[in-house]
């Protein structure tokens, strides 16, 4: 089963391959990081549109998975929540067009799968700060990056975050939606 993972944002992971992958039947899925080019959000939405056209039209997926957009109050910033939203509804007019699914996925659901761990530990009782929210974002992309370099996904020493939660959507999606199981199993590295 071919499969579109993308991380969408200004910068958007993407991985595409077989889900046979997990099982070593298929190579490593094409990796790239799309960067949306425009001064305004109607622009980057049109540069999307027009990628994701061309994509879906060289080599139609049989389906799509992304993250499920966040909640807007829980954005950075207002720009933030509206750009998201406006890459999503693109991908879903876009991909309808072409009649191919779209799964949108919880992040938490896609890390915990590939991880073994959803967030950054929470702080108890109080809000964090912060330092402590970046920190925590940190360590989650951190450890997703290691995770996607130890399967196999990318290269030694990638040091790119949006490739490795498309990575994280693709193993997701190809587990969960294709229903392909891994060829063998990879424990996580001890880190000392």
């Amino acid at each position: 089963m071919r499969i579109l993972a993308l991380d969408l944002g200004r910068r958007t992971g993407v991985a595409a391959g077989d889900s046979g992958f997990l099982r070593k039947l298929a190579p490593p899925p094409d990796m790239q990081v799309l960067r949306l080019r425009g001064t305004s959000t109607e622009d980057r939405v049109r540069y999307f549109s027009r990628w994701l056209s061309l994509r879906l039209y060289d080599s139609k997926p049989d389906l799509i998975v992304t993250e499920r957009p966040l909640n807007p109050v829980a954005q950075k910033s207002a720009s933030a929540a509206v750009d998201m939203l406006a890459y999503y509804f693109c991908l879903h007019a876009v991909a309808a067009s072409f009649e191919i699914a779209v799964y949108a996925v919880p992040i938490m659901s896609s890390r915990k799968h590939f991880t073994g761990v959803a967030s950054a530990t929470p702080v108890r009782g109080r809000k964090r700060t912060a330092k402590e929210a970046a920190n925590a974002r940190t360590f989650i992309n951190e450890t997703v990056l290691k995770r996607a370099i130890l399967l196999g996904y990318l290269s030694e020493g990638s040091k790119d975050w949006d490739q490795a939660n498309a990575c994280c959507l693709f193993d997701f999606a190809a587990a969960n939606y294709a229903h392909t199981s891994p060829g063998e199993l990879v424990m996580f590295r001890a880190t000392l």
